[in-house]
């Protein structure tokens, strides 16, 4: 048994989380992989490929198809979200760029979540055209969901395809993520890690979307939506730092500039999507200042680093059957650090 195995282990006896899949990896090879605990209460073991909602590591799948779509020459990081998307000519938000989206610098105003007051997806996207601006605070990163939804309708509307269609054919063939996707099929059930005991709903949520915002978007987001599994995840683990040394999925210049920190001293090291790992980050204390990633607030993580030559990935359905169950934030610190400490090389070697 692994010291990483062992540590999560105890994290399923003190209630971190039901179960957890992880996987660690450089860009050749998948160095330890494994499985803990249970998919919840009465249910059965998670497996190395059980398939868990991705939450918030959507937006990189999101930003990945954007990428794409930039080394095409479809769109620039200056374009406003009116070149676009015409509605919003006139609109708030219109004059925002790709860029303020991607590093979540878009003066969204603080509220409500649109899921409060809308009951469809048109009503949705409607209320996020009107949103109105921040006047305040306008050299802070404000994380949004919403820039990421707008993102999604962007993207789509570049291929003229839809968001889930967009992402399978840009980013998920050609990684060979065969099992990830967007509302996956009932077939697939036993596999899935449930979320959440919906009041919103009234009943748990397994299979369907756990974000509200998206489940009213119909399960296809730019924000969430996503579910995939460990095998899966580390194919962009591996992808990325592969595209960091050459051009690989990524052409490397592409790559640099969606992990380069575009928000020194705005309160949140942003590149494009990816946060850039920082103190106290959900790294933990030993990635190195080049290292990236990204989380979901189901319970999952993606963290990348490659000055060590090393990715992580750590998935659990920490919020079933309530989401606030926060023991994972420090857990997920811990099983960074070793990680590295297993696995990852330094500059002058291991």
């Amino acid at each position: 048994m692994t010291k990483i195995q062992k540590y999560l282990d105890d994290c399923v006896v003190k209630g971190v989380f039901p179960g957890a899949s992880w996987a660690i990896g450089n860009k050749d090879a998948i160095l330890e992989k494994g499985s803990v605990g249970f998919l919840g209460n009465g249910l059965g073991p998670v497996i190395e490929d059980t398939i868990y909602d991705m939450a918030s590591l959507t937006k990189v799948f999101t930003a990945l198809a954007l990428m794409k779509q930039f080394e095409d020459g479809l769109v620039r990081l200056v374009d406003s979200v009116e070149y676009f998307l015409p509605s919003y000519k006139d609109c708030p938000l219109g004059k925002a760029t790709i860029f303020a989206l991607l590093t979540h610098t878009a003066p969204f105003l603080a509220g409500p979540p649109l899921y409060r007051h809308v009951k469809t997806r048109e009503e949705l996207l409607e209320a996020l055209r009107l949103s109105q601006l921040r006047t305040d605070n306008l050299d802070q990163v404000f994380y949004t969901c919403e820039a990421f939804i707008l993102l999604g309708e962007i993207i789509a509307a570049i291929d003229a395809s839809t968001l889930d269609e967009v992402i399978r054919r840009r980013v998920l063939e050609p990684l060979g993520m065969k099992e990830t996707c967007f509302k996956p099929p009932a077939s697939l059930i036993e596999r899935i890690a449930p979320t959440e005991e919906c009041s919103m709903r009234g009943r748990l949520i397994r299979g369907e979307v756990h974000d509200e915002n998206a489940w009213i978007m119909g399960g296809v987001s730019g924000n969430a939506g996503v579910f995939s599994n460990a095998p899966d995840m580390t194919r962009i683990g591996a992808a990325m730092l592969a595209s960091l040394e050459k051009d690989a999925f990524l052409h490397k210049a592409t790559a640099k500039l969606m992990t380069l920190n575009h928000t020194p001293g705005m309160g949140e090291n942003r590149g494009l999507c990816w946060v850039v790992a920082g103190p106290g980050y959900s790294c933990g204390d030993l990635f190195s200042p080049a290292g990236f990633g990204h989380t979901g607030f189901t319970g999952t993580s993606l963290w990348i680093d490659p000055e060590r030559k090393i990715y992580g990935v750590l998935l659990s359905n920490r919020i079933h059957p309530h989401r606030d169950n926060t023991k994972l934030f420090r857990t997920r610190n811990i099983f960074y650090n070793l990680a590295i400490l297993g696995y990852g090389e330094t500059r002058n070697g291991k």
